[in-house]
């Protein structure tokens, strides 16, 4: 690599900017990254879960229970899966006080490296704009996310008794919800996705007990 192409990198890397922490509660740090020219910052939420990957994958997963497992989720169902269920096309609307319903479908996909309690477990998605396939109808009552990107990643600690959770989101709320109120209101939802992920486990985990 010669001097002046190195100098462009390092100049590329300075002109990203910086995560910063938004909020941290109950172990849950919240970072938050505003880039140039969009409207509403990125946010990352990090944490530790004394559970494996695995117990955690099972909730994670379970989209059509998502109405009773997060937060203000008032439909979740599943349009369609590929590949054995490594990609899946998924519809929710969302309540949230205070603003008119939100609801979106993504498209998901599971790009786990995964292998005899090694690697890491990780899910990521987009916003599903096609309207030909695996779609939904528009309500009158909603308002339809496009922009809707971002991940959970699971890694193992403790030789996988606990895990290292991240989940990244970079959703644009649209509508008429100023910027200002968008970026606050996810300071609070982001932990609070975390906070539901955490209480899933422990459900699932008293399911087990009583059997």
């Amino acid at each position: 690599m010669t001097l002046a192409a190195l100098a462009l990198l390092c100049l590329a890397a300075d002109a990203e900017p910086s995560w910063k922490l938004a909020a941290e509660d109950d172990g849950i740090k919240v970072y938050s990254r505003q880039k140039e020219g969009q409207n509403v910052a990125e946010m990352k939420a990090i944490g530790l879960i004394d559970a494996s990957p695995q117990e955690i994958w099972k909730p994670l997963r379970d989209y059509p229970n998502y109405k009773t497992s997060m937060p203000y989720t008032e439909v979740s169902k599943v349009l369609g899966t590929e590949g054995d269920g490594k990609t899946t096309w998924f519809y929710t609307v969302i309540n949230a006080p205070l603003v008119d319903r939100r609801d979106y479908v993504l498209k998901l996909v599971d790009e786990s490296d995964w292998k005899e309690g090694a690697g890491f477990l990780k899910c990521s998605w987009t916003a599903w704009n096609d309207a030909e396939k695996y779609t939904a109808p528009k309500r009158e009552d909603a308002v339809r996310l496009t922009q809707n990107d971002g991940y959970w990643l699971l890694e193992p600690r403790e030789k996988g008794a606990k895990t290292f959770v991240t989940y990244y989101v970079n959703t644009d709320p649209g509508g008429s919800i100023p910027k200002w109120i968008a970026n606050k209101a996810n300071n609070t939802a982001v932990p609070n996705v975390f906070k539901a992920l955490k209480k899933a486990v422990a459900d699932e985990r008293a399911k087990a007990a009583k059997k």
